[in-house]
């Protein structure tokens, strides 16, 4: 297969929690994208909002060359309770890759959710895009394509959690059986080592076993959090993540000031845990006694002691460079797509049979 020189992949963020244009869920899966560009060395696409923060991602783009290919970046707001004719299906399908959100669980069955039929939807009409599923998105369209229900936990999985690296390559040479796999499970977890530490933000799971009962592929998993990365028959096409390798160093500590803000508002809700080795050790006194406070007080003020990790160094463990590789192997997946569609419809032909179909 021949990538042409120079080329623009069409990115669209699907935020199907947020109306606002610089949401955060938008700034942080577009940091991902523009951190994974940098990585490349592809042309960093600018933000589709207005934001002046700057990023540490900006340390590793070096040697940007707009000739080796670039992202043009878009964002979608959808709200995941209305109409999925409300939606301009044919921007989205535009797009070579779509990254999906997740949204706010309002059902203890993943079959009433309200969402399903916006996935549902979002499937069919863009079938020709590399979709990229979050958390609950992810959900929904493992349990709309291969049945697969999810569990309700007994506490809120927060925290970052260790991933041990699956390929069919992989295990084939651990056990002396073959050579090193070369399809999509290669291309999604290049350059991934055990372990791989992925934070984790959710109230519901699908198990890592139900998911390989129903014929998928899990190639990140953990014996603390379940799977983190999973493909399904369709190889490349649709990508499932039930972590966030996408999360900026203070989005843990950001949701557990809002999960505390909540339980003051409520005491009849669960009193949030601390997320699990994130806060580094020199601040995880500190953060004892101020949610101890909080318990005790129930005064919000407490609350703006909380200090928020500036960058990766702040927090007890760095996913930071998991995030870029995950991301750049996802983008050059969706551009060597992109160069495959481009070579059939001038009729060439693919040196991959199976490149279609990944």
């Amino acid at each position: 297969m021949v990538v042409r020189v120079g080329t623009v992949v069409k990115i669209g963020i699907v935020d199907l929690i947020s109306s606002r244009p610089d949401s955060m869920t938008r700034r942080v899966f577009a940091e991902a994208v523009r951190g994974a560009s940098g990585r490349l060395g592809w042309a960093i696409p600018d933000l589709p909002f207005a934001d002046p923060t700057p990023v540490e991602w900006a340390e590793t783009a070096v040697n940007q060359d707009d000739s080796l290919g670039g992202i043009e970046l878009s964002c979608f707001g959808i709200d995941p309770l209305g109409s999925p004719d409300a939606v301009d299906w044919a921007a989205l399908a535009s797009m070579d890759g779509l990254i999906i959100s997740g949204s706010e669980p309002t059902a203890s069955d993943i079959a009433d959710e309200p969402c399903l039929a916006i996935i549902d939807r979002l499937m069919r009409e863009c079938a020709g895009s590399s979709l990229l599923f979050s958390c609950q998105s992810a959900h929904a369209a493992l349990y709309l394509l291969h049945g697969v229900r999810r569990h309700r936990l007994a506490r809120r999985q927060h925290g970052v959690f260790d991933h041990r690296v699956h390929t069919s390559g992989l295990l084939d040479l651990e056990m002396g059986t073959g050579a090193a796999h070369s399809g999509p499970e290669a291309v999604l977890t290049d350059g991934l080592a055990t372990p791989v530490r992925v934070p984790h933000s959710r109230w519901n799971v699908m198990a890592s076993a139900d998911l390989r009962a129903a014929g998928l592929t899990v190639l990140l998993d953990s014996e603390e959090a379940e799977w983190q990365l999973a493909i399904g028959p369709a190889g490349l096409r649709q990508v499932f993540i039930q972590g966030h390798p996408e999360y900026l160093p203070d989005t843990m500590a950001r949701e557990y000031r809002r999960d505390l803000r909540r339980w003051i508002a409520d005491p009849s809700l669960p009193f949030p845990q601390i997320p699990v080795d994130y806060f580094p050790a020199e601040a995880h006194e500190q953060i004892v006694a101020l949610t101890e406070l909080v318990r005790i007080s129930r005064d919000p003020a407490v609350l703006d002691d909380l200090v928020l990790p500036a960058d990766h160094t702040r927090v007890a463990h760095d996913w930071s460079t998991y995030s870029r590789v995950f991301f750049a192997n996802w983008l050059t997946a969706v551009r060597d797509r992109r160069g495959v569609a481009t070579e059939t419809a001038f009729g060439m032909t693919s040196s991959d049979p199976e490149a279609l179909s990944a």
